[in-house]
Order: structure tokens, then sequence, then C-alpha cells
């Protein structure tokens, strides 16, 4: 996890402190309010968009747009946090540790997106909504 967290700071605007939504050992990433520009559902708690858990449970919850997210248990990646199963943070979604390199490389490429999300970069879609063009 360490590796994870290290690798996840190289991603532009990102910082790490101590996460006010899980356990004391867990690492929060988050972005500062000049960058901050996502909707609300892509936060945790304050600008906190993703969090680590360490080993040996290793999970990282994180805020997706509902297509990625239905891609990511679709695939069998994570599952749904149960907050957003019981309606409150629908966007949370819980995703596995990783086990090896290839792992790592996809979980850190689904922590970059929720950045992105965060940042306000991504759209949450709904499945069966189209894109419309002029809005490119």
């Amino acid at each position: 996890m360490e590796e994870l967290l290290n690798r996840s700071l190289e991603i532009p605007h990102v910082r790490s402190k101590q996460s006010r939504m899980a356990s004391p050992r867990s690492s929060a990433l988050y972005l500062a309010d000049e960058f901050a520009g996502g909707p609300p559902e892509a936060f945790i708690d304050d600008h906190e968009f993703c969090h680590l858990h360490p080993l040996p449970e290793g999970s990282i919850h994180l805020t997706l747009p509902f297509i990625l997210l239905e891609e990511v248990v679709r695939l069998g990646w994570g599952e749904r946090h149960p907050i957003a199963k019981a309606g409150i943070l629908t966007t949370l979604v819980t995703v596995y540790a990783p086990r090896d390199c290839q792992e790592l490389t996809a979980v850190l490429g689904l922590i970059a997106q929720s950045c992105q999300f965060a940042q306000g970069k991504l759209q949450v879609l709904h499945r069966g909504q189209q894109c419309q063009p002029e809005a490119w």
C-alpha cells in the first residue's frame, strides 16, 4: 500500500493526510480548494476523494461517476460501498487491494479517474445517457 500511496501522490494536485472518515492509519487523498471543482458527490469528506486502508485490509474507498463505478463492480475489481448501497453517497466504491504490479497499475488508474471526477473533469453519466456533441 505504501507504493500505491506514493504513486498516487505523483498525480498532479493530490495531497495526503489522515482520513477523518476511516481508521486512524488510513491515508486520505484530497485536493486543495483551488483544484476541488467537482460535484459534491465526488467527495467523501471535505475535498477527500479517496482513502487507502492499511494492510491487512488494504482496500481503497473512492468516488467514481456511476458508469465507471458500475464497470468496476461488473469486472469484479470492487463493490459498492455499504454507504452507497444505503443511498447516501451513491458514487462511493470499495476497490479491492492490488495483489501484483498489474493490479497496482489498474487501481492507480481508478484513483486518477476519481481525482479527475473531484476536479470536475469527468461527468456523472448514467447508463443509457447520451453524450451531447455540443458539450465537447
